[in-house]
C-alpha cells in the first residue's frame, strides 16, 4: 500500500494526499507488492530491478547508484515478534529528482519511518533519505534500551539471589536480539561510509557523519550489553558453586552431628562387659556426654564458618 506525502514549503510538516504527484513528493510504501514497484518505476522512472531487491526478506544493507535513476540505500528495520525476539526486514529509501519513497514489504505502519513529523526540517530529497535512514537506526536504540533495562534488573536481582532458571534461557533471547542489533547496524555502518563518499561535496555531508557517529555508538553499546551478560552468567555461576560448596560443608558437619551420639550409645549397646553398666545414672550420663560432644563439635564447625 503506497501513501503520498506533500508540503508546500520546507519549513512545514508534510500532508497526505490521495492523488499522487509528479514531484515533490514523499512514498511511503508499507506491504508493497511487484504491481506497486511497476507503478513506481512506470510513473517516476525508478529502476524496476534495483527496488524488486526490497522483496527478498534476506537483502543486506548496501547502496546502489545507476546513471539516471537516482540513489537506492537498503537499509534493514527492526521490530519485535510474539516471542520477545527481534526480527528485521529491508527498506529501500531511494532518491530521483524531487521524489523519495521508502517501501518495504513488511507492516511498518507503527514504525518512525512512517511518520512524516519525524523529518519536518528535511529540505530536499536526499535531506528525506537521511532523515529516514537516522529515523531507522533509532528504533534500534530503543529496542537495545529495553534490552539493556532487563539486563539491568537481572543484575540487581542477582543481588538479593532473586535471580531464576528462566532468567538465563531469556538470556538466548537476549544474546540473539544482540547479534541481531550488531549484524544489522554494522551493515549500515558501512551504508554510512558509502553514503559519505557520495556526497563527499555536498551539504549534507555533516549529516551522513552524524549517522555513521551514532551507529558507531550504538555498536560500542552493544558490546557493553555482551559484556554485562557474560559477567552476570559468570556471577552466577559462582555464586551457585560457592552455594554448592557451603551446602556440602554444611551436610557433612550434619551427618558427623548425627553420627557422634550413634557412637556412644553403639558401645554401650554391646554384648560385653562395660564400666558403670550396672549403675542408674549411666544412662544419663552416656546421653550428656555425647550431645555434649555433638555441642562441641558443632561451635567448633560454627567458629570455622562451616554454617
Amino acid at each position: 500500500m503506497l501513501k503520498y506525502y506533500v508540503r508546500r514549503s520546507s519549513g512545514e510538516e508534510f500532508q497526505k494526499v490521495s492523488e499522487p504527484p509528479k514531484n515533490n513528493v514523499w512514498i511511503h510504501g508499507d506491504a508493497v507488492t511487484d504491481d506497486d514497484l511497476h507503478f513506481l518505476s512506470d510513473t517516476y522512472g525508478f529502476n524496476l530491478n534495483l527496488m524488486r531487491d526490497v522483496l527478498d526478506a534476506h537483502e543486506l544493507s548496501r547502496v546502489e547508484t545507476t546513471n539516471g535513476d537516482g540513489l537506492y540505500a537498503f537499509v534493514r528495520t527492526a521490530h519485535r515478534n510474539k516471542k520477545g525476539m527481534v526480527v528485521t526486514t529491508p527498506v529501500l529509501l531511494a532518491v530521483r529528482g524531487t521524489v523519495f519513497i521508502n517501501v518495504s514489504m513488511a507492516n511498518t505502519e507503527h514504525h518512525r519511518l512512517a511518520t512524516p513529523s519525524v523529518i519536518a526540517q528535511a529540505s530536499d530529497t536526499t535531506s528525506l533519505l537521511l532523515g529516514t535512514f537516522a529515523a531507522v537506526v533509532s528504533e534500534y536504540e530503543d529496542f537495545m534500551q529495553h534490552t539493556a533495562n532487563y539486563i539491568y534488573d537481572t543484575e540487581e536481582r542477582l543481588r538479593t539471589h532473586e535471580v531464576k532458571n528462566d532468567d538465563f534461557i531469556r538470556f538466548v533471547t537476549v544474546e540473539g536480539n544482540l547479534n541481531e542489533y550488531h549484524t544489522n547496524l554494522s551493515s549500515m555502518q558501512v551504508v554510512a561510509e558509502r553514503l559519505q563518499e557520495l556526497m563527499e561535496d555536498s551539504g549534507d555531508r555533516e549529516a551522513v557523519e552524524d549517522i555513521s557517529l551514532y551507529i558507531k555508538q550504538l555498536l560500542v553499546a552493544i558490546s557493553s550489553q555482551r559484556q554485562s551478560i557474560t559477567s552476570i552468567r559468570n556471577t552466577y555461576g559462582m555464586l551457585a558453586n560457592n552455594s554448592l560448596n557451603q551446602r556440602m560443608k554444611a551436610l557433612t558437619v550434619l551427618m558427623a552431628l548425627i553420627a557422634l551420639p550413634g557412637v556412644f550409645y553403639g558401645m554401650y549397646g554391646m554384648n560385653v562387659a562395660l564400666p558403670f553398666q550396672k549403675e542408674p545414672w549411666a544412662y544419663g550420663v552416656i546421653t550428656i556426654v555425647s550431645l555434649g560432644v555433638t555441642l562441641l563439635v558443632f561451635l567448633f564447625a560454627k567458629k570455622r564458618g562451616v554454617f
